[in-house]
């Protein structure tokens, strides 16, 4: 589970960080006319191209290039993303929102001539739901598909019973254990396809070389140094190849992004995204590029320990939650490349089609309600104190703060926080520092009173942010935070609840009654969400940076 955390912020950081460059003008062989060639780079490699078994950030990005899945959740302009059609053309959603049924693209082809069959998208599913298969993204439909948890976890259903189902090569029918307007996301960035014969041909080698690899995507991989650089090109058996203007990408390893910075400065590199204001200053002053600055979905929080006495009660967390300035947080520790935020769901966060901030009129900004509902933070901890039958002298209260790793950016947030706290609230706050994976083994065992925690949400819906404090089932379980109360159980009973409903709005009213749970009563305390400028080229064109979507390399160009 540890490594989902990972997965998920490393996923929210190189998506953003993608980047990217020119080549040049590169010539192609054939009547001197020129190639549009993008250079993309990565600061870690890929590991494989397995959608099933490979799924880090770098192989997420080569996977979007080169499947397709039934669907794409693409980047669009003005930090929007939208579904578009992808290896199915067309798809039904029942009334009562349980059966989607997909219809195939027609034109839709491997690279290996062979046609793209709803039939290879139902062995993709079954091949998640196997247990033997070990797909990490397995669990995203865990509760989601009809039978698929019981398959995963051996509890008496073989995955040939999942809800997944071939019609025909040309339908594909999906039945659901309960509505959920994210399916089309998970679908999206969760189950790009392998193909059947070749999967079982290669068995264990597929995807660990690019001719030991089929392609349904835009690009496929014509060569791989795994510890330097992916070359792409395009896939002549794409149904859109003929609409495509991209001839060939080049994926590289930079691991240093001061050395990528530099590259794009030099005009090597199209894209860079960079939290030196410095670099910024010296990119913007170039004038060829234009910056797109976007948050991201995973909001960073401070995470309380309700095993440690004074955590337990509601009134001393919130007190701690308040008493810090979250604008002026961001101001002077992350140099405005952060968004403080007053929810754990972005504003982008959408249930339905509308977001989830529209339809609840505002009102899961809980930590902006409590600081106006209570100006006075310290009086509110001394009524908590008071409430425990303690010595309402807040110097009496030491609480242990557990640093998320030793950089720089970590002890300046843990040094301010402690000067805050110890100054608004006049209690003493030790500091231990540690190394992250450290602090997330503290975490695990629930050794620790406040860490700093994040979530990468896999879909954008509020669900995919409280689900993981779920108390028995969550990444963030009560063995680890301690939430084992009237609260939490009210909390499950909410996202049971949700999981049946399927009006919009009326869903989005049960989140934010799950919400208030969990940080209207200082569960956690939100910070903010990153915001690091991403520029581009002013010769890319369609190439977007969004909080939600990937990037649609088909719509790609370079001019040059």
């Amino acid at each position: 589970m540890k490594k989902r955390v990972l997965a998920c912020l490393l996923a929210a950081v190189m998506t953003a960080g993608l980047l990217a460059g020119c080549g040049g003008g590169e010539k192609s062989g054939g009547g001197g006319s020129s190639e549009q060639v993008l250079n993309i780079s990565t600061n870690s490699v890929v590991v494989g191209l397995n959608p099933l078994v490979n799924t880090t950030a770098p192989d997420n990005i080569a996977h979007n290039m080169i499947y397709d899945p039934l669907i794409r959740d693409r980047s669009a302009k003005d930090n929007t993303d939208e579904i578009v059609p992808a290896a199915a053309e067309s798809w039904d959603v029942s009334e009562d929102g349980l059966t989607y049924t997909f219809h195939m693209n027609p034109d839709a082809k491997w690279s290996d001539g062979s046609k793209v069959t709803a039939n290879d998208f139902e062995f993709t599913f079954k091949q998640m739901a196997d247990p033997n298969t070990a797909a990490t993204n397995a669990w995203l439909f865990d509760g989601v598909i009809v039978n698929f948890s019981e398959a995963l976890y051996n509890n008496g259903k073989t995955p040939d019973e999942i809800g997944v189902k071939a019609l025909d090569e040309e339908t594909l029918e999906i039945q659901l254990v309960h509505p959920a307007s994210y399916f089309l996301q998970l679908v999206a960035g969760s189950a790009y396809p392998v193909n059947q014969a070749k999967y079982e041909e290669y068995g264990s080698e597929y995807g660990t070389a690019p001719d030991k690899t089929v392609y349904n995507g835009p690009l496929k991989v014509t060569s791989w140094n795994q510890n330097t650089e992916m070359v792409l090109e395009k896939n002549d058996q794409y149904w859109g190849q003929e609409d495509m203007q991209l001839d060939k990408v080049n994926y590289k390893v930079i691991q240093e992004s001061s050395t990528a910075v530099q590259a794009f400065i030099n005009g090597e590199l199209d894209v860079v995204s960079t939290s030196d204001t410095n670099w910024g200053k010296t990119i913007t002053a170039a004038g060829d590029s234009q910056e797109m600055t976007v948050p991201s979905s995973a909001p960073d929080f401070f995470m309380f320990n309700l095993k440690n006495e004074y955590l337990s009660n509601t009134k001393i967390r919130q007190a701690l939650s308040i008493a810090f300035d979250r604008q002026e947080m961001v101001d002077t520790l992350r140099d405005g490349m952060s968004v403080p935020i007053y929810s754990m769901m972005p504003d982008t966060m959408k249930v339905g089609d509308k977001t989830y901030t529209e339809l609840v009129d505002g009102k899961n900004y809980f930590v902006t309600q409590m600081q106006e509902e209570y100006t006075d933070p310290k009086a509110l901890l001394q009524e908590g104190l008071a409430e425990l039958g303690k010595s309402t002298d807040p110097s009496q209260m030491t609480i242990r703060y557990a640093s998320r790793g030793t950089s720089e950016l970590s002890k300046k947030i843990g040094e301010w926080m402690k000067q805050v706290w110890e100054e608004k609230l006049g209690i003493y706050v030790q500091i231990d520092m540690m190394e992250w994976n450290i602090m997330w083994d503290k975490i695990d065992a629930g050794d620790y009173d406040i860490a700093c925690g994040g979530w990468g949400p896999y879909y954008n819906e509020p669900s995919a942010l409280l689900q993981p404090f779920e108390p028995v089932n969550g990444y963030f379980n009560a063995d680890k935070t301690g939430w084992n109360n009237e609260d939490s159980q009210k909390f499950t009973e909410l996202l049971n609840q949700a999981k049946d409903v399927v009006d919009d709005k009326e869903k989005a009213e049960i989140y934010l009654q799950a919400e208030q749970l969990v940080v209207g009563n200082a569960l956690i305390a939100p910070m903010y969400l990153e915001a690091s400028p991403t520029y581009v080229k002013n010769h890319v064109k369609n190439y977007y940076v969004t909080t939600n979507g990937l990037v649609d390399f088909s719509q790609v160009s370079v001019e040059n």
